[in-house]
């Protein structure tokens, strides 16, 4: 856990202001069904500069906080602040979001410090094989469409996870098997994600030569079906 400090404070008050010292603390821990894992495992994590921070009162005027270094003075009232990194509709390769608030009360010639956790907002997809699955398939290529309509490709050679709003998924793919025939299988939905969360889908040939390979995302296993592709359509 980095403590990722930002200078919010004023170095005079009236009886009426306030002094405020905000900090980020973010959370880079993630729940994984499989092992313990960061969001520092699949991306670079963001610096403090590159937060966006603003301070809201309860009429919902902002104060952004656009100088790290720069003192603000806020007047007595409730008020909370918001951190944010990144967007939920940008989804993809090293795309986290990263959002958090804390509200807090302001009294006239009061000083204090507030911490806003800041953590993953969204989901990360990883895939893995087993090893009967890549010593069957010479070739893969899967595409997921996540629940806003992003798609994106994952060639064999992609081992990058992917940042994608926690709501749903698509998944397809087209094999080439060691005989060279090419197959694909009809696209499989995922729901229910959660934020903050690393899900991995693993793929598994289990009876090699079958025209079956087995999907499990979760706690959930479906198989799925291989139809050959004709390449002369």
């Amino acid at each position: 856990m980095a403590a990722l400090t930002i200078l919010a404070a004023c170095s005079k008050q009236s009886g009426t202001e306030g002094n405020v010292r905000i900090a980020l603390e973010q959370q880079p821990n993630l729940i994984d069904v499989s092992t313990k894992s960061s969001v520092g495992d699949f991306t670079a994590l963001p610096s403090a500069s590159e937060f966006t921070v603003t301070i809201s009162d309860e009429q919902d005027n902002l104060t952004p906080v656009t100088d790290l270094s720069a003192p603000v003075t806020l007047a007595a009232g409730n008020y909370t602040a918001t951190a944010s990194y990144g967007s939920l509709t940008d989804e993809g390769f090293d795309k986290p979001c990263f959002q958090g608030k804390q509200t807090f009360a302001v009294t006239g010639g009061s000083s204090q410090n507030v911490t806003i956790t800041v953590k993953l907002a969204g989901s990360i997809v990883k895939l893995s094989f087993t090893d009967n699955f890549t010593n069957y398939f010479s070739d893969y290529t899967f595409t997921i469409t996540t629940g806003g309509g992003t798609v994106i490709t994952l060639p064999k050679s992609e081992t990058r996870a992917v940042f994608m709003d926690a709501y749903s998924f698509k998944i397809s793919g087209i094999l080439t098997n060691q005989s060279g025939a090419v197959q694909t299988f009809a696209e499989k939905e995922f729901k229910n994600l959660e934020p903050a969360t690393c899900y991995t889908v693993k793929f598994d040939a289990s009876n090699v030569g079958s025209n079956t390979i087995t999907i499990t995302f979760d706690e959930t296993t479906v198989d799925a079906d291989l139809v050959e592709v004709d390449l002369n359509d």
